[in-house]
């Protein structure tokens, strides 16, 4: 009895509306390990419909606050950036052909789908565009 095991296939890249001279100092801190871009213009947000959070979701909401609690409970420091705090992000999967097959527009700075969610969209896309 043979298990075929499907192979999944992508790049995960990092988009922020920082400027491009920030990016170095981003990746050193955060560690990501993927490509990162800037897009100061905002382009990508607007194409997958990035919106803007409200002062009272943004800064005034317990479940942000909660969220920063257990960052810095667990020795992470915020940065301060100067950057624009009200600008939402998400996380959107893309096939080969370049076409979304599913997104996540985030609410509010604590709204991230689970690594797992994102994982199975990243499986059934690249099923797709063969």
């Amino acid at each position: 009895m043979s298990h075929h095991r499907e192979q999944m296939t992508g790049q995960v890249a990092c988009i922020t509306f920082a400027e491009p001279s920030l990016l170095a100092a981003f990746q050193r801190e955060l560690g990501l390990g993927i490509p990162l871009f800037a897009d100061p213009d905002r382009a990508a947000y607007e194409a997958f419909g990035f919106g803007r959070g409200s002062v009272r979701r943004v800064w005034l909401d317990p479940r942000v606050w909660l969220s920063y609690a257990r960052l810095l409970a667990r020795g992470r420091r915020p940065r301060l950036y100067r950057q624009d705090t009200l600008q939402l992000g998400g996380d959107a999967v893309l096939d080969r052909a370049g076409v979304v097959r599913w997104i996540h527009r985030g609410a509010g700075p604590d709204d991230r789908p689970a690594v797992a969610t994102v994982a199975a969209q990243l499986r059934d896309a690249s099923g797709h565009a063969r």
